[in-house]
C-alpha cells in the first residue's frame, strides 16, 4: 500500500517505510492539485498555473509528471489530457481517505496542508491553494469532532481527551473543542481539572478576542448528575421526567426542561435499560441542538451516545432520529462530509417511518442547497412535505416550506418562493409556532424584492421581522432580517445604510457558536458584491477573499462562485476548477 501523506510535510510512505519523495515544491504542488480536484485538470491550466514562467512550460509539466510517476511507483498514473487523479485502489491519500471515512483507529496529526510548500505560481494557484488549506483545515477538525464523539460514545474518554487536544491545537480559539475536551476529561473523573481547563480557556478567549464565551464550558465542566429520589422507583421517575422535560421545553421552559431531562436520563441509566437510555439522550440532544443557545456539543455528545445505546438495544428508528439530528448539526457548521454520511445511514435505518424520513429529506435539501445543488435540493423538500403531510408531522412540514422557499428563491422562481414561505407562515400561526416564524417572512420580503415591489414597504415588513428576531435571541433569524433590510437599502441607492445592516448581520452570525454558517458566509459574498456594485474594488476584492474562504472551508460551491466573481472583477484571478464570470454579481447586485 502506497500512502501519500500531505498534512503537515508532504512525504511518501510504501507499507510504513519511508520512500524519497519527489524533487521540488512544483512537483508536490502539481500533484496537490490534480488530487484534490473533482474532475481531471487540463495541461493547459496545470501550465498557466504552475510553469507559465519556465523556459519550457509544457516540457516542464512533462518533467515534473514523470518525476511523480517514478516517485510513486505507478508507471501509467497521472497521464493523458486532462490529467486524471485516478492512482489506483493501492493507494491511500490522507486528505481524501481519512477525512471521509474518519475510521476511529485514526487519530489526524496537527499540520496543514502541504505545511512548507510554497512554489512559484500564479496568482490563481496560490488562491487556490489558500481556498484548499481552508478547506482542509474545516475537514480535519470535522473529522477530529467525529472520532471525539465516537470514543466518548464508547465510552472512551481519555482517549477523547487526547483527541480533543489535538483539536485545540489546531484551533484554540474554538469553543467547540474545549468542550469536548473539558467533557471528555469529567467523564474520565477529572472533574477539577476540567473546571481549571473550562476558567483558563474562557481567560484566554476573552483576553485575545475580547468577547466572553457563554456558559456551555462551564457546564460541560461542573455539571453534577442529578440526585434522584430512593422512594420512587427509577422508571416511573425517568418516565415522569422524561414527560415533563418535553412538555417544558414546548411551552418555552428551556431551563426547567433540561434540568427534568437530565434526571430522566440519571433514571434511565440507573435502571440499565438501553432502549429507554437511548430515548432520552436523543430528547436531551436534540433540545440541546434546537432549544438551548450555544450547546450544540454536548447535544452532539449525547445523540451519539443515544446511537450506540439504540444500536444496543436494537431500535433503528431511535438510532435514526439521532443520526439526523447529528447530521443537522454538522450541515449547520458546513462540515459537509460528516452531515452527509450521517443522513445518509439516518435514511437507511429510518426504514419505512415516514415521520424520521421527513426529518431526514428536509435535512438532506438544506445540505444539498448548501453545497449548491439547487435541483437536488428542491426534490428532497418535496420528498420531505409529502412524508411530513402522510405522517401528521406539522412542523417538519412548515420547517421544510420554509427552508424550501430558499431553494425555490435560488433557482430563480420568485413567485413561486413567495408561495412557499406564506404557506409556512400562515402554518406557523395555526401551530402558533412563532419561534420559526422569521425564516420564512425573510424569504417573503426577498421575493417581493426581486418581483419588483416598493422596496420601502419591503422594509416596513423587514424591520417588524428584525424586531422579532432579535426577541427570539435567534442569531440565524436575525442575520437573514439584517440581509433583507440592507437589500431595501441598497435598493433605493443608500450603499452606506446598506453595508451597516450588513454588519449587523455579520456581528449576530458571530455572536453564537452555533450558528447557521451558510447565513454568515451568505452576508459575507452580498457584501463583496453590493461593494463591487458601486465601485469600491479595493473593499470589495478583500471582502471577496474572505467570503470564498469561508464557502470554500464549507464546500458551499455556489457561494463560493458567486465570491470569486467578485474576485474576478477585481484582480483578474480565478481560483476555483471553472471560469467565474462577474455577470451573476451584477445582476444580483
Amino acid at each position: 500500500m502506497l500512502t501519500i501523506h500531505m498534512l503537515g510535510r508532504p512525504r511518501l510512505e510504501r507499507d510504513g517505510e519511508a520512500l524519497a519523495g519527489p524533487r521540488g515544491a512544483k512537483c508536490w504542488a502539481l500533484l496537490a492539485r490534480v488530487l484534490r480536484s473533482e474532475a481531471p485538470v487540463s495541461r493547459e491550466r496545470l501550465v498557466e498555473e504552475l510553469f507559465a514562467d519556465a523556459d519550457d512550460p509544457y516540457g516542464a509539466l512533462r518533467w515534473s509528471l514523470a518525476e511523480l510517476r517514478r516517485r510513486l511507483g505507478l508507471k501509467e498514473a497521472l497521464s493523458g489530457n486532462p490529467v486524471s487523479a485516478d492512482l489506483g485502489p493501492d493507494v491511500s491519500i490522507d486528505v481524501l481517505d481519512q477525512l471521509v471515512g474518519t475510521p476511529p483507529s485514526i487519530v489526524l496529526g496537527n499540520g496543514r496542508f502541504l505545511e512548507g510548500i510554497e512554489p512559484r505560481a500564479s496568482a490563481t494557484f496560490e488562491m487556490w491553494l489558500t481556498l484548499e488549506r481552508r478547506r482542509v483545515d474545516a475537514d480535519v477538525l470535522a473529522a477530529l469532532r467525529r472520532q471525539v464523539l465516537n470514543a466518548l460514545s464508547r465510552g472512551e474518554p481519555e482517549r477523547a481527551a487526547g483527541i480533543a487536544q489535538t483539536m485545540i491545537a489546531r484551533d484554540p480559539l474554538d469553543e467547540g473543542s474545549h468542550v469536548l475536551f473539558v467533557k471528555a476529561l469529567a467523564a474520565s473523573g477529572a472533574r477539577d481539572a476540567a473546571v481549571e481547563h473550562a476558567r483558563e480557556t474562557e481567560e484566554m478567549v476573552l483576553r485575545e478576542t475580547g468577547e466572553p464565551l457563554g456558559p456551555a464550558l462551564r457546564d460541560a465542566a461542573r455539571r453534577a448528575p442529578p440526585t434522584l429520589n430512593p422512594s420512587v422507583s427509577s422508571r416511573a421517575t425517568c418516565e415522569t421526567l422524561r414527560e415533563a422535560g418535553r412538555a417544558a421545553l414546548s411551552a418555552g421552559a428551556v431551563d426547567a426542561g433540561v434540568e427534568c431531562m437530565r434526571g430522566a436520563i440519571a433514571a434511565a441509566e440507573s435502571i440499565g435499560d438501553a432502549g429507554l437510555l437511548a430515548t432520552c439522550l436523543h430528547d436531551l440532544g436534540t433540545a440541546f441542538v434546537h432549544n438551548v443557545c450555544g450547546y450544540d456539543d454536548e447535544g452532539m455528545v449525547l445523540l451519539e451516545t443515544a446511537v450506540s445505546r439504540a444500536t444496543e438495544a436494537g431500535l433503528p428508528s431511535v438510532g435514526a432520529r439521532a443520526l439526523a439530528e447529528l447530521g443537522y448539526v454538522d450541515l449547520l457548521f458546513g462540515r459537509s462530509y460528516c452531515a452527509e454520511q450521517r443522513l445518509a445511514t439516518a435514511r437507511v435505518a429510518a426504514g419505512e417511518d415516514r415521520e424520521v424520513l421527513a426529518a431526514v429529506a428536509s435535512f438532506e435539501g438544506t445540505h444539498l442547497h448548501d453545497l449548491g445543488r439547487l435541483e437536488e435540493s428542491l426534490a428532497r423538500f418535496e420528498e420531505s412535505i409529502a412524508h411530513a403531510r402522510a405522517s401528521g408531522d406539522v412542523r417538519r412540514e412548515i420547517w421544510a416550506l420554509g427552508m424550501g422557499a430558499r431553494t425555490v428563491y435560488s433557482l430563480g422562481d420568485h413567485a413561486g418562493a413567495e408561495s412557499w414561505a406564506r404557506t409556512a407562515i400562515e402554518m406557523c400561526d395555526a401551530d402558533r409556532w412563532t419561534s420559526y416564524r422569521p425564516w420564512p417572512e425573510s424569504w417573503v420580503d426577498l421575493a417581493r424584492l426581486a418581483q419588483g415591489a416598493d422596496p420601502i414597504a419591503v422594509r416596513d415588513s423587514a424591520e417588524a421581522t428584525y424586531a422579532m428576531a432579535t426577541q427570539l435571541r435567534d442569531a440565524c433569524w436575525e442575520g437573514l432580517a439584517a440581509e433583507v433590510l440592507a437589500m431595501t437599502y441598497a435598493a433605493t441607492g443608500d450603499v452606506d445604510d446598506a453595508l451597516r445592516w450588513l454588519r449587523v448581520g455579520k456581528v449576530a452570525c458571530r455572536r453564537d457558536t452555533d450558528a447557521y454558517a451558510w447565513v454568515a458566509t451568505e452576508i459575507a459574498v452580498t457584501t463583496a458584491e453590493l461593494l463591487l456594485a458601486h465601485g469600491r474594488r479595493e473593499e470589495a476584492g478583500a471582502a471577496a477573499r474572505e467570503a470564498a474562504a469561508e464557502a470554500a472551508a464549507f464546500h458551499m460551491d455556489r457561494l463560493l462562485e458567486r465570491a470569486e466573481a467578485v474576485a474576478v472583477a477585481t484582480s483578474g484571478s480565478v481560483a476555483s476548477d471553472g471560469v467565474a464570470t462577474s455577470e451573476g454579481v451584477a445582476a444580483r447586485a
